[in-house]
């Protein structure tokens, strides 16, 4: 894989991640029809990575706020942690107990099937324009946390199932997004950490195509999110379906 195969992938997970319509899908399908075989799982780590630190730069006075209120013994920062605790788990225990069988649906076929799934999810958001708004509590913690077990799947957009759940049990546009985004961070950390462990021939990496595919993630995640939050408090977010029924036709087309 050469520094620009690099760059155009980490822009790919630096838009996708964020945006409802599955970075992991997208990177299946471009390294397919780029032809990109070598360095795929390391490459996908460290973009993913590049994507946590723009979280990490991009919510950080709230992270600060938070651990500070936690410290000082703030009822509801605890809460918060708590309920952010309870929506990873499900993730954590589904990811390490079909670690292998989630692998082997990394290939077109899988995802365009995920594709149409995330496209109608995202198209259920509607109905949640006129919901009473209702604050994060356990049940929806714990019902946002298992929606995002099913972004295990390439094709399954994380932002898009965990935003779209929570927009539909009431909970407020951006604050649905922020909990989301919060919870990518110990899941982002978490797989990258596993993958990173079943590595092996580290020494064989070329570092700079992977240098490269960091920062144009982080970059373009950053650049993603506040974006995108501006979409959400629109209400528009259901939009994002018609993309990802149009991606999966279109790719079911080309493969065919």
């Amino acid at each position: 894989m050469n520094w620009l195969e690099a760059i155009i992938l980490g822009i790919i997970q630096g838009l996708t991640e964020f945006l409802p319509i599955s970075s992991s899908g997208h990177l299946v399908l471009a390294q397919y029809f780029m032809d990109i075989h070598e360095n795929g799982v390391i490459l996908e780590v460290i973009m993913h990575l590049g994507t946590l630190g723009a979280i990490l730069v991009y919510y950080w006075d709230d992270l600060q706020k938070l651990a500070s209120d936690v410290f000082t013994g703030v009822i509801e920062a605890r809460k918060y942690i708590y309920y952010l605790t309870v929506a990873t788990v499900p993730t954590v225990c589904v990811g390490l107990l079909l670690d292998e069988y989630i692998e082997s649906t990394f290939v077109p076929s899988v995802v365009i099937v995920m594709f149409f799934i995330t496209g109608a999810v995202l198209a259920t958001s509607y109905f949640s324009i006129n919901r009473p708004i209702r604050e994060i509590s356990l049940l929806s913690a714990f019902c946002i946390g298992m929606a995002q077990t099913c972004a295990l799947m390439p094709g399954i957009s994380r932002s898009g199932i965990t935003i779209s759940v929570a927009l539909i049990l009431g909970i407020k546009h951006r604050e649905a997004a922020k909990f989301s985004f919060l919870m990518a961070i110990p899941t982002l950390f978490g797989v990258g950490l596993l993958q990173m462990i079943k590595l092996d021939n580290l020494e064989q990496i070329a570092l700079l195509p992977l240098i490269l595919g960091f920062f144009s993630s982080a970059v373009v995640g950053y650049l993603v999110i506040d974006w995108l939050l501006a979409v959400i408090s629109k209400g528009k977010y259901y939009l994002f379906s018609l993309y990802c029924f149009t991606i999966a036709i279109i790719t079911y087309i080309l493969i065919n």
